[in-house]
Protein backbone atom coordinates (compact mmCIF):
# COMPACT_ATOMS: atom_id res chain seq x y z
CA UNK A 1 0.00 0.00 0.00
CA UNK A 2 1.46 3.28 -1.07
CA UNK A 3 0.81 6.89 0.84
CA UNK A 4 -0.36 9.08 -1.07
CA UNK A 5 1.98 12.51 -1.12
CA UNK A 6 0.82 15.91 -1.65
CA UNK A 7 3.12 17.65 -4.23
CA UNK A 8 2.63 20.51 -6.35
CA UNK A 9 4.62 21.74 -9.97
CA UNK A 10 6.28 24.90 -9.31
CA UNK A 11 7.57 27.61 -12.10
CA UNK A 12 10.21 30.16 -10.54
CA UNK A 13 12.56 32.63 -12.60
CA UNK A 14 16.28 33.53 -11.78
CA UNK A 15 18.19 36.54 -12.49
CA UNK A 16 22.18 35.58 -13.24
CA UNK A 17 22.58 39.11 -12.81
CA UNK A 18 25.82 41.03 -14.74
CA UNK A 19 27.65 44.01 -14.45
CA UNK A 20 30.80 45.13 -16.10
CA UNK A 21 31.91 41.60 -16.35
CA UNK A 22 30.54 40.86 -12.60
CA UNK A 23 27.90 38.30 -11.71
CA UNK A 24 25.98 39.02 -8.65
CA UNK A 25 25.53 36.35 -5.68
CA UNK A 26 22.65 37.07 -3.16
CA UNK A 27 22.88 35.34 0.54
CA UNK A 28 19.85 34.07 2.05
CA UNK A 29 18.61 35.48 5.35
CA UNK A 30 19.14 32.89 8.23
CA UNK A 31 15.35 33.90 8.82
CA UNK A 32 14.78 31.56 5.31
CA UNK A 33 12.93 28.02 6.08
CA UNK A 34 14.49 26.57 2.04
CA UNK A 35 19.05 26.90 2.10
CA UNK A 36 19.28 29.54 4.77
CA UNK A 37 22.88 31.30 4.71
CA UNK A 38 23.37 29.83 1.24
CA UNK A 39 24.59 31.79 -1.59
CA UNK A 40 22.33 32.21 -5.27
CA UNK A 41 20.69 34.21 -7.49
CA UNK A 42 17.55 36.45 -7.14
CA UNK A 43 15.21 33.70 -7.99
CA UNK A 44 11.03 33.33 -7.09
CA UNK A 45 8.28 32.01 -8.06
CA UNK A 46 5.98 33.15 -11.89
CA UNK A 47 2.59 34.61 -10.48
CA UNK A 48 -0.38 32.90 -12.21
CA UNK A 49 -0.67 34.82 -15.80
CA UNK A 50 2.97 36.59 -15.88
CA UNK A 51 5.51 36.13 -18.35
CA UNK A 52 8.76 34.27 -17.13
CA UNK A 53 10.80 37.16 -18.09
CA UNK A 54 8.53 39.75 -16.33
CA UNK A 55 9.21 37.81 -12.86
CA UNK A 56 12.55 38.16 -13.52
CA UNK A 57 12.85 41.65 -13.82
CA UNK A 58 10.65 41.85 -10.78
CA UNK A 59 11.94 39.54 -8.34
CA UNK A 60 15.94 41.07 -8.76
CA UNK A 61 14.14 44.80 -8.38
CA UNK A 62 12.19 43.10 -5.49
CA UNK A 63 15.01 41.60 -3.88
CA UNK A 64 17.99 44.23 -5.13
CA UNK A 65 16.76 47.01 -6.43
CA UNK A 66 18.48 47.02 -9.35
CA UNK A 67 16.40 47.44 -12.48
CA UNK A 68 16.79 45.12 -15.18
CA UNK A 69 15.54 46.07 -18.76
CA UNK A 70 16.21 43.22 -20.49
CA UNK A 71 15.89 39.44 -19.31
CA UNK A 72 17.70 36.77 -22.21
CA UNK A 73 16.21 33.11 -21.44
CA UNK A 74 19.35 30.71 -20.85
CA UNK A 75 18.95 27.92 -18.95
CA UNK A 76 16.45 25.96 -16.67
CA UNK A 77 17.26 24.32 -13.43
CA UNK A 78 15.50 21.51 -11.63
CA UNK A 79 15.19 20.38 -7.62
CA UNK A 80 12.37 19.29 -5.00
CA UNK A 81 11.80 21.06 -2.01
CA UNK A 82 9.42 21.06 0.38
CA UNK A 83 6.89 23.65 1.81
CA UNK A 84 4.99 22.71 5.25
CA UNK A 85 3.28 18.96 4.09
CA UNK A 86 3.34 19.68 0.20
CA UNK A 87 6.24 18.40 -1.89
CA UNK A 88 7.23 20.67 -4.75
CA UNK A 89 8.72 19.92 -7.91
CA UNK A 90 10.61 23.30 -8.93
CA UNK A 91 11.50 24.23 -12.42
CA UNK A 92 13.51 27.73 -12.55
CA UNK A 93 13.87 29.37 -15.73
CA UNK A 94 17.12 31.35 -15.18
CA UNK A 95 17.72 34.78 -17.77
CA UNK A 96 20.41 36.73 -18.17
CA UNK A 97 19.60 40.31 -17.02
CA UNK A 98 22.56 42.81 -17.27
CA UNK A 99 22.41 46.10 -15.18
CA UNK A 100 23.75 49.73 -16.18
CA UNK A 101 24.63 49.58 -12.23
CA UNK A 102 25.84 47.64 -9.31
CA UNK A 103 24.43 49.51 -6.33
CA UNK A 104 22.53 46.77 -4.39
CA UNK A 105 19.86 47.88 -2.11
CA UNK A 106 19.09 43.89 0.03
CA UNK A 107 15.46 43.06 0.74
CA UNK A 108 16.76 42.35 4.31
CA UNK A 109 13.70 39.97 5.22
CA UNK A 110 14.94 37.51 2.47
CA UNK A 111 18.88 38.65 2.12
CA UNK A 112 21.41 39.03 4.23
CA UNK A 113 24.67 40.21 1.82
CA UNK A 114 25.46 40.47 -1.61
CA UNK A 115 28.79 40.36 -3.55
CA UNK A 116 30.30 40.31 -7.14
CA UNK A 117 32.86 38.02 -8.29
CA UNK A 118 34.18 38.08 -11.66
CA UNK A 119 32.57 35.84 -14.11
CA UNK A 120 35.79 33.97 -14.29
CA UNK A 121 35.61 33.21 -11.02
CA UNK A 122 33.78 29.72 -11.51
CA UNK A 123 35.86 27.83 -8.46
CA UNK A 124 35.00 30.68 -5.87
CA UNK A 125 33.76 29.05 -2.50
CA UNK A 126 30.45 30.97 -2.45
CA UNK A 127 29.28 28.85 -5.21
CA UNK A 128 27.64 25.87 -4.69
CA UNK A 129 27.16 23.27 -8.05
CA UNK A 130 23.50 24.75 -8.47
CA UNK A 131 24.67 28.11 -8.54
CA UNK A 132 27.98 27.08 -10.21
CA UNK A 133 26.08 25.45 -12.92
CA UNK A 134 24.02 28.98 -13.63
CA UNK A 135 26.93 31.19 -12.92
CA UNK A 136 28.62 29.11 -16.33
CA UNK A 137 25.57 29.52 -18.42
CA UNK A 138 25.85 33.30 -17.82
CA UNK A 139 29.49 33.39 -18.40
CA UNK A 140 29.42 31.90 -21.84
CA UNK A 141 26.06 33.73 -23.02
CA UNK A 142 27.72 37.38 -21.80
CA UNK A 143 30.68 36.30 -23.85
CA UNK A 144 28.91 35.06 -27.27
CA UNK A 145 26.98 38.32 -26.69
CA UNK A 146 30.35 40.93 -26.87
CA UNK A 147 32.02 39.01 -29.15
CA UNK A 148 30.04 40.66 -32.37
CA UNK A 149 31.01 43.62 -31.03
CA UNK A 150 34.06 43.15 -30.24
CA UNK A 151 33.93 42.44 -34.35
CA UNK A 152 32.32 44.87 -35.05
CA UNK A 153 35.04 47.70 -33.42
CA UNK A 154 37.61 45.45 -35.01
CA UNK A 155 36.14 45.56 -38.75
CA UNK A 156 33.84 48.42 -38.40
CA UNK A 157 30.67 46.30 -39.92
CA UNK A 158 27.49 45.33 -37.89
CA UNK A 159 28.02 41.64 -36.54
CA UNK A 160 24.97 39.79 -35.69
CA UNK A 161 24.52 37.35 -33.03
CA UNK A 162 21.62 34.71 -32.97
CA UNK A 163 20.15 33.57 -29.62
CA UNK A 164 21.45 30.34 -27.27
CA UNK A 165 19.59 27.35 -27.15
CA UNK A 166 18.18 27.00 -24.21
CA UNK A 167 20.69 24.87 -21.64
CA UNK A 168 20.49 23.24 -18.78
CA UNK A 169 21.69 24.24 -15.94
CA UNK A 170 21.74 23.77 -12.09
CA UNK A 171 20.42 20.70 -11.94
CA UNK A 172 19.64 19.29 -8.85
Amino acid sequence: MSSEVDWKFNLLAGAATVHDGRFLLLRRSSRESFLPDVWGIPAGQVQRGEDPGDACLRELLEETGLPGQEAELMSYSTFTSKRSATELNNLQLNFLVVVPANRVRLNRASHSAYKWISLDEIENGLLDEFTREIMESARLLFKERAQPQDRQHANGSRGSASGPSLRPGGNA
